[in-house]
């Protein structure tokens, strides 16, 4: 179990692509780092610098080298994250997003029927993007 980084100048920074079999062993990692309240978590978060994420409202679902190829849709939520623990801001995040990955064989579809994990794919990928809740935040 790794510990969360807080507000550090590695967030901002994007992940290198990773191999299956590197992402699996940094998969492990995140499973037992995931804070029991939290919905996700990205490999920076902990110090690892690769793109693999841990996604889990409802159920975990992890990522490697995932992107986002369709998304539509617009909403604004309130986000927080496990980096920046005192911190809640609005975003404006899209509803329905297509997601491709080297560990899923078929594109992942995730929709405003489970708005949370739609929001928390696209957050998570932005921390491998290096792009934090802030850089998102709504402007009126």
């Amino acid at each position: 179990m790794k510990k969360v980084i807080l507000n550090n100048d590695l967030l901002s920074l994007p992940c290198e692509a990773v191999s299956l079999e590197e992402g699996a062993q940094i998969a492990t990692t995140l499973i037992a780092s995931l804070p029991e309240d939290a919905v996700g978590i990205a490999a920076n978060q902990i110090g690892i610098q690769k793109r693999v994420c841990l996604i889990a409202a409802p159920k975990p679902v992890v990522l490697i080298n995932p992107k986002i190829v369709r998304a539509q849709g617009s909403t604004k939520f309130v986000e927080g994250c496990l980096s920046f623990p005192d911190d809640s801001v609005v975003t404006e995040r899209f509803t329905s997003l297509t997601v491709i990955a080297d560990n899923h064989e078929q594109p992942l579809n995730f929709s405003e029927e489970n708005l949370l994990e739609c929001v928390c794919v696209q957050h998570e990928i932005d921390h491998l993007n290096g792009i934090t809740m802030f850089d998102r935040q709504y402007k009126k």
